[in-house]
């Protein structure tokens, strides 16, 4: 496999074909996957300040119970909103096409 750059192009060519990448939409698409990523990790922020929220809302927190109670009470909204979004990450995530075809002749 050979590479090359020439005016704003990535040249890649191998055994079986030769492609040519644009520069500009390389980074527009990585940019673009960077705010997705931006985007779950916001939507994790609300989940979990919506169920601290939810959790609080209905009455104080319970006094003389064990640390490891606390660990829980204030783990748990954490985890189901980790839960969530990951969910979402995987089922909503396109990887860019033209940066899924770079990474197939790099590869080993």
């Amino acid at each position: 496999m050979k590479w090359s750059y020439t005016n704003g192009k990535l040249n890649v060519s191998s055994e079986e074909i030769d492609q040519q990448f644009l520069l500009k939409e390389l980074i527009e698409e990585a940019s673009r996957h960077q705010a997705y990523k931006k985007k779950i990790f916001s939507l994790f922020l609300v989940i979990s300040l919506l169920l601290f929220f939810m959790q609080s809302y209905g009455g104080d927190i319970p006094s003389n119970a064990s640390t490891y109670f606390y660990i829980g009470y204030l783990a748990t909204p954490l985890i189901i909103s980790g839960f969530i979004s990951s969910i979402c990450y995987v089922l909503m995530r396109k990887p860019p096409k033209q940066v899924r075809r770079l990474n197939k002749y790099f590869k080993d």
